[in-house]
């Protein structure tokens, strides 16, 4: 079966359950927190797959990948994953939880990426800018990369706007090139 719809189920099973418990919160900040340590720790997802560690390591491994206290949902859920050898599958799980979570919530998730680090001002004016039109939260993601020089890249479901400095002189030095041809 395709890895994408067995991930899906779980998160969606999961999701139902949290909802029914009254926990989907304390479980979205879990996975938010396991969804943390898989984007900064590309080999967690490396060791879960490794056949020498034992079921009892990896749930281990995962509770404190989680964080420090792990709710009875996220316990059980991780016991079952783990139970039904779909470890691999797991960072997928999480990711798919987080986004029926906010979906159900109307959470939008926005990247921005910077040349210098946005001020508060200007993060709160942006969220205020993106609520208004989504008519729900926006969940700011913030990313500083000088190599942009100026400007900003946003990004916000099926939007994207590059306005850096960087992609103009990219631009400008296509136009240069055509004509020069």
């Amino acid at each position: 079966m395709n890895a994408g719809i067995i991930s899906m189920r779980y998160a969606k099973a999961l999701f139902a359950y949290t909802e029914e418990t009254a926990t989907s919160d304390e479980v979205f900040s879990e996975m938010e927190g396991l969804a943390h340590s898989f984007a900064l720790e590309p080999r967690l997802r490396t060791f879960l797959l490794s056949p020498i560690l034992k079921t009892h390591d990896k749930i281990a491994l995962i509770k404190s990948a989680i964080g420090e206290r792990v709710t009875r949902p996220v316990w059980r859920f991780v016991r079952l994953v783990v139970r039904n050898h779909r470890e691999n599958m797991l960072q997928s799980m999480t990711l798919n939880y987080l986004d029926l979570y906010r979906k159900s919530r109307n959470i939008n998730l926005a990247k921005v990426e910077t040349a210098v680090p946005l001020t508060s001002e200007t993060e709160d004016r942006l969220k205020i800018l993106m609520s208004n039109q989504t008519h729900g939260t926006v969940e700011l993601i913030k990313r500083v990369n000088p190599d942009l020089i100026g400007g900003f890249i946003f990004q916000m479901n099926d939007l994207r706007i590059d306005g850096s400095i960087s992609s103009q002189l990219i631009e400008m030095k296509k136009h240069l090139m055509k004509d020069h041809e």
